[in-house]
């Protein structure tokens, strides 16, 4: 038996598990999130109980903020936004030409609209 190839299984499974914010998440909202979008969720649902907190004068507790928060702030699409890195060489180029194009078409169809 191949010691090594042992290790490198057991390595692989303990990076499939999920992590402590997964694990807590998952019980607290009873949704599946990344190991990237559990931990921003987690940071900001500390934040969030605290504001809440203060607003009320009260301590809410963190299954209040954590469902608070996710079913009323929290929004996929800010996490993928901040965390969406462009692939590749072509990405960096297009993507402002591509928003650049769009402007200029846009303020074009207002000047022309406006005769």
């Amino acid at each position: 038996m191949n010691v090594y190839q042992l290790d490198y299984v057991v390595e692989k499974v303990r990076q499939n598990q999920p992590s402590g914010e997964q694990k807590l998440l998952k019980q607290l909202v009873g949704q599946d999130f990344t190991k990237e979008e559990a931990e921003f969720v987690w940071e900001k649902i500390g934040d969030h109980k605290w504001y809440i907190g203060e607003r009320l004068k009260r301590d809410v507790g963190l299954k209040v903020a954590a469902i608070d928060y996710v079913e009323n702030f929290y929004d996929a699409g800010i996490f993928r936004k901040n965390n969406n890195k462009p692939k590749s060489f072509f990405d960096k180029i297009f993507k402002p030409v591509s928003s650049l194009t769009r402007t200029y078409f846009v303020t074009k169809g207002k000047t022309i609209s406006s005769f």
